[in-house]
């Protein structure tokens, strides 16, 4: 090989190392609460949130493989998982939606209930929730999904505001 075409080929295997972060170390979370007797509580009950997150080498320090991998493949085959929706009127007149999935497989020892916030605009219908239900109800977890104020097209805005983190 030419001496110009191995110096193409590490600048490009730089380029991908720096854009899929293989070289970042694992880090300790930092976790921050105003009621440190609680977090105290939070941290007994799962002492695995201590621990420093040691993700695989390739996809783990990086979304870029995961998203580009999920919509390659993960829109080829997307279960629609069945689940109940429960509404919710707040004080404010705000129609409040989740989504309850029960687990399928009722063979697991525990009773485990999994609380998921999707990310702005996302609902329990958004794939890569859906995708996760789905294999979360076959390992015998029970779901419950948030679904944003304003998100999902069938269920009227009932109240003068939309969803937002800072509400």
């Amino acid at each position: 090989m030419s001496t110009a075409l191995l110096a193409a080929i590490a600048v490009i295997l730089c380029i991908l190392f720096r854009i899929l972060n293989v070289n970042a170390q694992p880090q300790k979370p930092a976790i921050w609460c105003c009621d440190n007797k609680f977090l105290d509580n939070i941290l007994k009950i799962s002492p695995l949130l201590n621990d420093p997150y040691i993700p695989t080498r390739l996809w783990g320090f990086s979304g870029h493989v995961q998203t580009i991998l999920h919509s390659v493949i993960g829109r080829v085959k997307c279960p629609w998982p069945m689940g109940e929706r429960v509404f919710l009127t707040l004080s404010d007149g705000t129609t409040l939606t989740y989504d309850m999935y029960q687990p399928l497989d009722t063979n697991f020892p525990d009773d485990i209930s999994i609380a998921i916030c999707p990310g702005i605009c996302n609902t329990s219908e958004s794939v890569y929730i859906r995708t996760f239900v789905h294999w979360a109800q076959y390992h015998g977890y029970r779901c419950a999904v948030l679904n944003h104020v304003g998100a999902l097209p069938k269920v009227p805005v009932t109240a003068p505001r939309i969803f937002s983190y800072g509400n």
